[in-house]
């Protein structure tokens, strides 16, 4: 038997119903766990930037409605897992390479294709402008809502036996690099072998002699001790790699307008914060190396290197959605 309810009595229900407060809800469903998460290591100023934008939404906005936590060191797995976790709604942010990232945004490659840029504000100017524009909506259509641009800083060939001044220094050596065609291709058109694998198992195969040597940033090299196992260090700048900062839009669309307002308009200052910070790291890790007796020179004969990158440069316009735009707008930016 079907009981029929007066409409006077649906009608008080629907007046409740709309009465209930928004904050009503949020209380009954909880806050919104954010899961921040990234290699950096501790004690870095990678940290320092994850726990300043940890502590600038824990500030702005009620813990009822947002908790927000921080996962350094790899804690939850190397970058590509990051990635993926992030794609899938498994966290909230990460903070990784921009190389990390090109595996699923292909159009990141672009920033680190060797030998494009010569100094930091060269990048800061091309990224707050036409191609950063593009590259945060290639991010956008694969779920990664940009945050703040960060860096990992200018990359430098370090190995056991030689510094890299020519094309020839490099041949037979097996060197680690970073997993992405651009860094494995940039190898393989120096002529050295090129040992793809992630960030943790490069002291290892360091240490055992699986490579000769690798490339990163100076400040990543210390923090993670990759240097005890090289005895030079060629000041090379080849790469210029950034870092991102992106929510994982399966999280960020459960953010209320009002959220995604008071995060955002703290970008700007933590972005030129985290910036001067890792740019600040780079240049003590420099002394750091010389200190623990490693022997560093500026590399030479940087022409020869650029002529061999350009082939990477044609290979990633053709093989790049709107690559060869990218290209083009990096070339003018970087004034190649």
């Amino acid at each position: 038997m079907t009981t029929r309810f007066p409409r006077r009595f649906l009608a008080a229900l629907a007046i409740i119903a709309l009465a209930v407060p928004a904050t009503a809800l949020a209380e009954e469903t909880g806050p919104i766990k954010l899961k921040l998460a990234t290699i950096a290591p501790p004690s870095t100023p990678w940290a320092t930037l994850i726990t300043r934008i940890k502590k600038a939404f824990s500030k702005e906005i009620p813990a009822e409605q947002l908790k927000v936590k921080a996962y350094l060191g790899g804690a939850l797995g190397g970058e590509k897992d990051l990635v993926s976790r992030c794609m899938s709604g498994g966290l909230g942010m990460i903070g990784v390479t921009s190389g990390a990232l090109a595996t699923v945004v292909p159009e990141l490659n672009v920033l680190e294709l060797p030998y494009m840029w010569d100094d930091e504000k060269t990048v800061d100017k091309a990224l707050a402008g036409e191609l950063g524009a593009m590259l945060k909506t290639a991010m956008e259509k694969k779920g990664f809502v940009l945050y703040v641009w960060s860096e990992n800083g200018f990359r430098h060939f370090a190995t056991r036996d030689r510094f890299i001044h020519a094309l020839s220094d490099l041949k037979g050596l097996r060197m680690r690099a970073q997993p992405s065609y651009v860094h494995t291709t940039m190898y393989k058109n120096f002529g050295a072998t090129a040992n793809p694998m992630p960030a943790p198992e490069v002291p290892g195969a360091l240490s055992s002699g699986v490579v000769d040597g690798y490339d990163n940033s100076l400040l990543y090299a210390f923090a993670t001790q990759w240097y005890s196992n090289i005895k030079f260090l060629t000041v090379s700048s080849h790469i210029y790699q950034p870092a991102v900062i992106v929510f994982c839009k399966k999280v960020y669309d459960k953010l209320s307008p009002e959220m995604r307002e008071k995060m955002m308009a703290q970008a700007p200052k933590i972005e030129a914060a985290g910036r001067a910070l890792v740019r600040s790291g780079n240049r003590a890790a420099l002394k750091s190396h010389e200190a623990a007796g490693v022997k560093v020179e500026k590399q030479k004969n940087r022409a020869a290197f650029l002529a061999k990158a350009k082939a990477g440069w044609d290979e990633f316009a053709s093989k790049t959605e709107n690559g060869s735009k990218l290209l083009a707008l990096a070339k003018a930016a970087a004034g190649r």
